[in-house]
C-alpha cells in the first residue's frame, strides 16, 4: 500500500510540473498546479481569464492528468 501511495504521489508531481510548464507556455506569467486524487486546483497569474483560456487550461489538465474539466478549479491571482 505504501508503495502504491508513493507511486501516485510521484505521478502527481510529474503531472503538476507538466501542467505548469504547458500553461506558462501558453503565455501566462506564473502557474501553480496542485493535484489531489481526482481533482486539480490551478492558480494562474492573470489580469482576467478569457473563456477560451479557461478551456485551454482545463484541456491541458485533462490531457496530462486525466482529470475531468468539471473537477478543475482555476484560481486567478491578479497581476
Amino acid at each position: 500500500r505504501a508503495a502504491e501511495d508513493i507511486s501516485q504521489i510521484a505521478a502527481n508531481i510529474e503531472n503538476e510540473a507538466n501542467i505548469e510548464t504547458l500553461i506558462t507556455a501558453k503565455g501566462f506569467d506564473d502557474c501553480v498546479a496542485v493535484i489531489s486524487e481526482s481533482s486539480a486546483n490551478i492558480v494562474v497569474r492573470t489580469s482576467g481569464l478569457m473563456p477560451n483560456e479557461i478551456i485551454q487550461i482545463k484541456e491541458i489538465v485533462y490531457e496530462q492528468a486525466g482529470i475531468l474539466p468539471s473537477h478543475v478549479k482555476i484560481i486567478e491571482k491578479q497581476s
